[in-house]
């Protein structure tokens, strides 16, 4: 088993495309234009000064077959941490090897140009530079877990809240990215792995690797089954992205698919794994999702046929990124946005303020009966929404109603009772 060269995913020796990222895998000779590949500097251990010193590498954060992604101190910043991606150019010709090397220095291009004005959901580039015959980009250190790797953590679907609130965060990301002068950027890679919610509960949009104008025919172009198609993520990718026409819609497509994915726990790319190598039929063949309603019952109807249209064969019955945001925001009770706010600004006080709330709403219309909230949790009766003197109980404003916060822990507001 080899492992490739973009992602890091295993490959079969005999397959020509990653089942996992779709890019062009390559058998290497062991010299000519292979050896010409590896002239970078190979690896940094850790106290590797860079630019002349004003990067230290302090550790290292990732490593794949093209490069690497490490932590490192900005000393002309005060020791300011930062992220330096490294990329290593392992070519089967000088042809390929420009071309990896301008598909790089695109994508520094592209963030840069997303720093004005910037959008809080998008990380920021501080530089680009080439040394030792590799490129670097440096960007916005941004310390958290992404959703794939919550997924993995919790070993279960994540709950509806901190999906519909991680969804809507992304979907005005990407109302940011196709609103952009002169051309609409795509970003063209959406999935779980690349979204990262930080200690702060704030949800970031990351690995611009394949984004690109609106304009432009596609990234990594590769070879599959004698067509040419544009890269992508099977399971993620829509069809008209795969035949290099790709728009915004697109990226609509690969969040609902990542959604649908938050919420059952089944990866799309798993039906792709025993290929050794992609071709449109096989794509288009495997394209289609289980309506959520049959895998999760307990969603509301309205996120079901939401995440239904964005998963439309056809763009154009797909909704935009900003009708997307609107109706993600819908399905969010009224209030809960506030306590959120004051929550990150500070945990202490959002806490204090909705425990003040629940116990004036509780003292004047009464507490649940005792041992109503271990029922229903056991699941041995339903939740009943009336309070123990027959008056009806409010929605947690706190949760949402949900019970559990949008880290997936039990309300302490409520006590995971969803109601006060």
């Amino acid at each position: 088993m080899a492992n490739c060269p973009q992602c890091g995913a295993p490959a079969k020796p005999e397959s020509r495309f990653c089942t996992r990222c779709g890019v062009r895998l390559t058998t290497y000779s062991s010299g000519g234009d292979h050896a010409a590949g590896l002239g970078g500097i190979g690896p940094l251990p850790v106290g590797t000064p860079l630019q002349g010193g004003r990067y230290q590498i302090i550790g290292q954060l990732g490593e794949g077959g093209m490069g690497a992604v490490y932590l490192a101190k900005d000393m002309e910043l005060f020791g300011r941490l930062c992220v330096v991606k490294q990329r290593r150019h392992y070519c089967a010709s000088q042809t390929e090897r420009r071309k990896a090397e301008d598909d790089f220095k695109r994508e520094a291009e592209v963030l840069a140009q997303l720093n004005h004005p910037g959008h809080p959901h998008i990380p920021e580039v501080y530089g680009y530079f080439v040394e030792g015959g590799d490129q670097f980009l440096v960007m916005k250190y941004i310390e958290g877990e992404s959703l794939e790797r919550r997924l993995d953590r919790l070993k279960r679907p994540l709950s509806e809240v901190e999906v519909v609130r991680c969804a809507a965060e992304v979907a005005n990301a990407l109302v940011y990215l196709h609103s952009r002068k002169p051309q609409p950027v795509v970003h063209r890679d959406i999935k779980p792995a690349n979204v990262i919610v930080d200690p702060e509960d704030r949800v970031w949009l990351v690995d611009f690797g394949l984004a690109r104008a609106s304009t432009s025919s596609g990234a990594r172009v590769m070879l599959a089954g004698g067509k040419t198609v544009a890269a992508g993520t099977p399971g993620y990718t829509p069809l008209e992205q795969w035949q290099m026409q790709a728009n915004d819609r697109s990226d609509v497509y690969a969040l609902g698919a990542t959604i649908h994915h938050l919420l059952t726990g089944q990866d799309p790319r798993d039906r792709f794994t025993s290929f050794p190598e992609l071709s449109l039929d096989i794509l288009k063949s495997f394209s289609q999702f289980k309506l959520l309603s049959e895998v999760r019952p307990d969603l509301s109807p309205a996120l079901v046929s939401l995440v239904a249209r964005c998963l439309d064969p056809d763009p154009r019955r797909r909704p935009d990124a900003a009708q997307l945001e609107i109706e993600l925001d819908r399905l969010a009770p009224t209030g809960s946005k506030l306590f959120e706010t004051v929550r990150r600004w500070s945990p202490t006080l959002g806490e204090f303020l909705g425990t003040a709330l629940a116990s004036f709403v509780q003292a004047l219309f009464g507490r649940r009966a005792p041992g109503e909230r271990s029922r229903a949790q056991s699941g041995t009766q339903p939740p009943d929404r009336r309070s123990a003197a027959g008056r009806p109980a409010f929605p947690c404003l706190v949760c949402r109603g949900q019970g559990v916060t949008a880290n997936g822990k039990p309300c302490p507001i409520c006590r995971g009772t969803g109601y006060w």
